[in-house]
């Protein structure tokens, strides 16, 4: 493949954008990876020349030269990005903004910087009458997100996804100290405003467990590849532990009495492919569904009040038993 053209564009496609940087030396591989044979110095004169005229930036404080696209750079892009395009990353941002951690926000932004530039440019009235007559509301209360130690989020994305065993420091919940752990990473999950890594730990390698990253203090990436535990499946990983502090991995079979008007939602926007709803000769909704049994689940149940009547199972009813007594002793 002798195309010029077609190889610096290739290159500048593997060209990170700042604070991330790229070498010569890594992109003469990558090059080659895709069919470019290609020496370091005629990519070192590419750089160099195609700087002048695109945002790129060399950093030369130290050997070798690191290279990326300027943070707030625009890039390439090819084909343009038309006003529906636009119109649809405006909308995803609006939606992304409030439920991504902070970092993973500010890398994608350029992107609906240039999607808002883009209806500037089609309307210049369309992008503030679409933010006057579009917006997201949470479902439920929606916390702040966790302080994360700078960096340490990138480390655990990049072991996540090329596979790679880290050694880190990691704080338990309720401690105040951190201690050293080596851990396989096997995925990562965003569950509200808290991502989770899913891994291994080098003490127990039968059983995944899920890890808050905002608890990691420092990361260490090691040249070993993960040893993934076998017949592993992320989804179901996620489906039985439900990252919500389960009592067990058993599932049961809920049933429930509803108030018509609290729950009428649930016949649009079901639990799961499992549930049944019935309407009662008093107006009442009938439900029933296999559920996951988790402190999750208990607490939104609880947060219909007198407008449920849990029927199955006898343990999750006599819970809510307990708690009406409690309740009422409470409120005298």
């Amino acid at each position: 493949m002798g195309n010029p053209t077609l190889r610096q564009i290739t290159m500048l496609e593997l060209i990170p954008r700042a604070p991330q940087k790229t070498y010569a030396k890594e992109l003469k591989d990558k090059l080659s990876n895709r069919g470019y044979e290609i020496d370091e110095r005629t990519i070192q004169r590419d750089l160099v020349a195609l700087e002048r005229t695109l945002p790129l930036r060399c950093d030369d404080r130290d050997k070798p030269y690191g290279w990326s696209w300027a943070e707030k750079g625009i890039g390439i892009q090819a084909p343009a990005m038309d006003p529906i395009e636009a119109l649809t990353l405006s909308l995803a941002e609006q939606y992304l903004e409030p439920l991504m951690p902070t970092a993973n926000y500010k890398r994608v932004r350029i992107f609906f910087d240039r999607a808002n530039a883009v209806l500037k440019e089609s309307s210049p009235k369309l992008i503030n009458r679409w933010r006057d007559r579009v917006r997201v509301l949470p479902e439920m209360i929606r916390f702040k997100k966790p302080k994360l130690i700078e960096g340490i989020e990138d480390q655990l994305y990049r072991a996540a996804f090329e596979g790679l065993q880290i050694k880190a420091l990691y704080r338990k919940r309720g401690e105040t100290q951190s201690a050293l752990r080596h851990i396989h990473p096997l995925g990562l999950v965003m569950k509200g405003s808290i991502n989770y890594l899913i891994c291994m730990m080098d003490e127990d390698a039968e059983h995944p467990r899920y890890m808050p990253i905002h608890r990691f203090e420092q990361v260490t990436i090691l040249d070993e590849k993960v040893k993934e535990p076998k017949n592993f499946n992320l989804d179901e990983f996620v489906h039985t532990n439900n990252l919500s502090f389960e009592f067990s991995k058993d599932l049961y079979t809920f049933k429930a009495l509803f108030d018509y008007t609290a729950a009428a939602h649930l016949v649009e926007t079901p639990l799961n492919s499992t549930q049944a709803v019935k309407r009662q000769t008093d107006g009442r909704l009938l439900v029933t569904a296999r559920m996951t049994d988790t402190l999750q689940f208990e607490q939104w149940l609880k947060s219909f009040g007198s407008d449920v009547e849990v029927l199955a199972p006898k343990k999750l009813r006599n819970k809510f038993k307990q708690l009406a007594k409690e309740l009422s002793n409470q409120y005298k």
